[in-house]
């Protein structure tokens, strides 16, 4: 009976010795350091670097709205030459100087886009005719010039171009050409500048005026009537013609304007509200830098002519 009791004593001593040796020849999980699992804590900030940051913060939260009109050379939205209008570039660029800001996009026809700005809705229009004087700014805001357009002039066929040289000069003499039997017509929802009166005054009051339902691309709407012989003579940029001989077979003749043939400014346009005045700002601050693109005049020169020079800089103080 000992014997047996002995046995059973020496067999559990055995097995717990080798329970031990197994628990304790197991290797324990592997385990990531602690510093791993933890997310980075930024260093607290200064008081002056937490204004710095929620002035950063404020400023990304600022946003333009760009109105694009349909309208070919401005803005090219489709076909082998979408992303190429000088309008488009001129928005590209202004993406590059402004990264801080939110940039949005509204395609619309001109006429709304005016409409728009009239109502002082927070949207800019990049592409318009710079004015310092007050009463033709018509409730708008204008950043200091980006660029020069080459003026606006007669496009007609060839065989009236040689006409209207005889009969109106070469410049033309625009106030006796819309005098004259010629069916004239341009697009409405467009702004000439100078010329404007006396356009409005033939549209509203000339027999010989011609009027299109126009919307999308009214300028090469246009152009294919004069091509159709539906119209005579109409006033436009160069750079409308250019972009109309690239895909049409049938020439046209551009002939200058008497007394309008020095550049005219391009200006960004935005409400004249609080937050239009912050746009402005805003253009203002890289202007130089827009006037000094590369891009951009390359893209300038080619619509409007070599020979088209940037705006210049402005002096350093």
């Amino acid at each position: 009976m000992k014997i047996l009791l002995s046995l059973i004593v020496t067999t559990l001593l055995l097995f717990g010795l080798n329970l031990y040796r197994l628990q304790s020849s197991t290797p324990d999980p592997v385990r990531a350091p602690t510093t791993q699992l933890e997310q980075k804590q930024l260093p607290a900030l200064l008081p002056e670097q937490q204004i710095l940051q929620i002035q950063q913060s404020n400023h990304r939260q600022f946003h333009i709205q760009w109105g694009m009109n349909p309208e070919a050379p401005f803005f090219i939205l489709e076909g082998p030459d979408q992303g190429a209008g000088f309008c488009d570039v001129l928005i590209e660029r202004l993406q590059v100087y402004l990264p801080d800001v939110r940039h949005r996009f509204l395609v619309e026809p001109q006429v709304r886009i005016r409409q728009r700005l009239d109502a002082k809705e927070n949207l800019c229009y990049p592409c318009a005719l710079y004015s310092a004087e007050p009463a033709a700014q018509q409730g708008r805001l204008f950043s200091k010039p980006t660029h020069y357009y080459r003026p606006h002039g007669i496009i007609t066929r060839p065989e009236l171009a040689v006409e209207i040289s005889r009969r109106f000069g070469n410049p033309v003499d625009l106030a006796k050409l819309l005098q004259s039997e010629l069916r004239f017509g341009f697009p409405p929802q467009r702004r000439y500048g100078k010329l404007q009166p006396l356009l409005d005054e033939h549209r509203l009051h000339s027999p010989n005026h011609v009027s299109f339902n126009t919307g999308k691309d009214a300028s090469m709407l246009h152009l294919q009537m004069l091509s159709q012989q539906q119209l005579d003579v109409t006033i436009d940029y160069i750079s409308s013609l250019n972009f109309y001989a690239m895909h049409a077979q049938r020439k046209l003749v551009f002939l200058p304007i008497a007394g309008y043939q020095d550049w005219l400014a391009g200006a960004v346009a935005c409400p004249d509200n609080n937050w239009g005045q912050l746009a402005v700002l805003r253009v203002n601050a890289v202007i130089d830098r827009l006037r000094k693109d590369r891009a951009l005049q390359q893209n300038l020169q080619f619509w409007f002519g070599e020979d088209l020079p940037p705006f210049p800089s402005e002096p350093a103080h």
